[in-house]
């Protein structure tokens, strides 16, 4: 929860698919997104990641339709994760308590003058940025092949179960849950921190749910990874410290299996597209 103005309002994520679905179905979801999400007795505030806007940038009727929308509303923007893993890890050091600041997110208001907080000004000053927004857009075309070394990974590991006599299914739940600990310890190495070896993981739910969300595109189906996929990963993992979430099925299954052994996820509340669309029923 989080206070903005003088309302208290939940925090949902929604992904690049739901932002989409939003602001050019306006007479299905757009709607159904103010039924289910701004009914007067309890108050969502949408939160999308930066990497989202860049994404909707190149589709410039979209873009606009964006602006427009979300220029109207309280929101939150998220800046990129690896922001959030460093302040996470930051407050694990310290034992403190996680929580958001001007580093790790943006609040957006209709009812500001101030560039930083009006949504439409905001991106309409970083869209005149070309150096931020190359490195960004850099950034996002690299997913195509992060992809592909994705499929690489899934295809080595089971010629290797292979010729070590193992079935192929080897790879599963149990197995992920066995080597999560050292999983995480390497990600904090490679994002240049230096943590204990003995961590606790609980400290950690944005690499917990990026990872294990990675583990079940890569080897718990055979569906062919697209850069989608990966934009998925790179953007959920400041769903642990949010209420609920919007996003395609895949995802929301993650999240379901998740909140089983992540506790910051325990109480969140998964929804898809589909629940925009029916809720005007």
């Amino acid at each position: 929860m989080m206070k903005i103005g003088k309302s208290e309002y939940k925090l949902i994520h929604l992904d690049t698919n739901a932002l989409r679905e939003i602001v050019t179905n306006e007479g299905n979801s757009m709607k159904g997104y103010f039924n289910k999400f701004m009914d007067k007795n309890e108050l969502y505030a949408p939160c999308f990641s930066f990497y989202n806007v860049i994404e909707l940038m190149p589709y410039e009727d979209i873009y606009q339709k964006f602006l427009d929308f979300f220029s109207l509303i309280p929101c939150l923007m998220f800046y990129p994760t690896r922001i959030i893993i460093q302040e996470e890890y930051k407050t694990y050091l310290n034992k403190s308590k996680f929580e958001f600041s001007n580093k790790i997110i943006n609040a957006f208001t209709p009812i500001t003058n101030n560039d930083s907080y009006n949504c439409r000004k905001f991106f309409e000053r970083v869209s005149t940025n070309v150096q931020l927004i190359r490195v960004i857009q850099d950034e996002i075309s690299e997913l195509k092949n992060t992809a592909n070394i994705w499929e690489a990974q899934r295809e080595s590991s089971k010629q290797l179960l292979i010729d070590s006599g193992y079935q192929i299914n080897i790879k599963s739940e149990e197995f992920y849950r066995f080597s999560e600990k050292d999983t995480i310890y390497r990600d904090l190495l490679k994002y240049g921190l230096n943590p204990a070896k003995e961590i606790n993981l609980d400290s950690f739910p944005t690499l917990r749910i990026m990872e294990y969300s990675q583990y079940n595109r890569v080897y718990l189906t055979s569906k062919k990874i697209k850069p989608n996929d990966v934009m998925d990963i790179v953007i959920c993992g400041i769903v642990p410290y949010l209420d609920a979430v919007v996003t395609e099925n895949f995802q929301a299954n993650v999240y379901k299996k998740a909140k089983n052994f992540i506790p910051q996820m325990k109480l969140l509340e998964i929804y898809t597209l589909k629940d925009l669309r029916i809720s005007l029923n």
